[in-house]
C-alpha cells in the first residue's frame, strides 16, 4: 500500500521513479503537501547527518579496523562540506541550515558546515584533476605550452561523468572560463548496464558462475565507455586548439591503492576490485591505447575525497585553513519516501 509521503511526491516522477530530484522539485512547488512531505525528509536527514558529525568529531563510529592514528586524525574537524545530488540550490541551503540547528541543540555548534559550491558529479571530476596538478603542470613545461588541457572523470552508479578543463601551468591554476565556470567541456552518460545490477547490490563476495561472466562483461562495457569518453574529451580540445596533458584524473568508489587497483570498491561494482585480480589504471590505459591514446596515465582517487578537495579549492573565501571532512548526500534521499509512512498533513 502506497504511504501518504509516495503519494505527495507522485506528481514529480522522474522517469516513472520517486528520486531525490522528485523530493526537491517537491519542496519548490505550491504543493503546500508536498513542501511539508520534502521537509519532513530533510529534518530527518539532517538530524541523522548533525548527530553523525557529532560522533565523527567525538572520535565515534569508526570502523573496528581503523588505527588510532587514523581515529585521532579526524578528531575535532573544523568545517564539514555539505555536497552530494541533494546539497543543490535552495534545498542544499535549507539542508545546511538544519544541519547547523540540529548540531547547536546538541552541543556542538563549533562545528562550521558550508555547502558545497559544487555539490554534485561535477565535483568529482575537479577533484581528480586538482589531485593531479603537479605532473599536468609540469608536462606543459617540459613542452613550452602556456595552457594545456586536462581530463577529469568521476565514475558512479548512475553515470560516468566527464570534464574538460583548462590549466595555467606556471601558476598551477585552473583558468576559469567564467565566475564559477571552470569548464571548457562537460558531459556525463549513464553507467553501461546499471539497470541490470540488482545482483550486485549486496555484500556478498560469492557470485554465481552467471553472475561473474554478467559482471567482467559490465566490466568491460563500463571501461569501452568511459575511453569513448576520453576520446571524445581530447578532440573537444583539439577543436579549441590547445594539447590535452596526458595525466588523466579518475575519480572512483573504494580506495584506491599505490599500483593503480581499487581496495573494498563498492557492491555495485564488484569485479572492479583488486583482489579480484583486476587492475584499473592497467586496463584503462591499455583501452585507450587500443583506440590510438597511447602513453595516457590514469590516476585514481576516491571520489568522496575528490569532491572534498574540489571544494576546498574553489571555496577559498570561507574556507582556509583547518582540518576538513566533506559529507556526500546523494540522490537516495528519494529512497527515504518509501520509508516514511506518517507525515503533517
Amino acid at each position: 500500500q502506497q504511504s501518504p509521503t509516495r503519494g505527495f511526491f507522485s506528481p514529480f516522477k522522474e522517469k516513472g521513479k520517486i528520486t531525490g530530484l522528485s523530493v526537491t522539485k517537491a519542496l519548490l512547488s505550491n504543493n503546500r503537501g508536498a513542501k511539508e512531505a520534502a521537509m519532513v525528509l530533510l529534518e530527518d536527514l539532517a538530524k541523522n547527518a548533525a548527530l553523525g558529525i557529532k560522533a565523527f568529531s567525538e572520535n565515534k563510529g569508526f570502523k573496528p579496523n581503523w588505527s588510532v592514528r587514523e581515529k585521532n586524525y579526524w578528531k575535532n574537524p573544523d568545517i564539514i562540506i555539505i555536497g552530494g545530488g541533494v546539497s543543490r540550490g535552495e534545498t542544499g541551503k535549507i539542508l545546511v541550515s538544519l544541519i547547523k540547528r540540529y548540531l547547536s541543540k546538541e552541543g556542538a555548534s563549533g562545528i562550521r558546515v558550508y555547502q558545497a559550491k559544487f555539490p554534485g558529479k561535477e565535483s568529482g571530476c575537479l577533484g581528480a584533476v586538482i589531485n593531479i596538478l603537479e605532473p599536468i603542470c609540469n608536462e606543459a613545461k617540459r613542452k613550452g605550452l602556456k595552457k594545456i588541457t586536462a581530463i577529469g572523470l568521476d565514475l558512479g552508479r548512475e553515470k560516468i561523468g566527464i570534464g574538460l578543463l583548462v590549466i595555467n601551468p606556471d601558476s598551477e591554476k585552473i583558468i576559469l572560463k567564467r565566475k564559477e565556470n571552470p569548464w571548457l567541456f562537460r558531459y556525463s552518460v549513464r553507467t553501461p548496464g546499471q539497470q541490470r545490477l540488482k545482483a550486485f547490490l549486496d555484500s556478498r563476495t560469492d557470485y554465481t558462475g552467471q553472475e561473474r561472466i554478467i559482471g567482467q562483461h559490465l566490466r568491460k562495457l563500463i571501461l569501452k565507455q568511459m575511453a569513448d569518453l576520453i576520446i571524445q574529451a581530447q578532440a573537444k580540445a583539439q577543436e579549441f586548439g590547445l594539447e590535452n596533458s596526458r595525466n588523466i584524473g579518475v575519480a572512483v568508489p573504494g580506495c584506491p591503492s599505490s599500483d593503480g587497483s581499487i581496495i573494498n570498491s563498492t557492491d555495485y561494482l564488484p569485479f572492479f576490485r583488486k583482489q579480484d585480480g583486476f587492475n584499473f589504471t592497467e586496463s584503462l590505459e591499455e583501452s585507450l591505447a587500443k583506440r590510438g591514446m597511447r602513453d595516457y596515465q590514469i590516476h585514481i582517487i576516491n571520489d568522496g575525497i575528490a569532491a572534498g578537495i574540489a571544494n576546498i579549492y574553489f571555496d577559498s573565501s570561507s574556507v582556509k585553513r583547518g582540518k576538513f571532512a566533506f559529507l556526500g548526500v546523494g540522490s537516495g534521499l528519494g529512497g527515504c519516501v518509501g520509508l516514511k509512512s506518517e507525515v503533517k498533513q
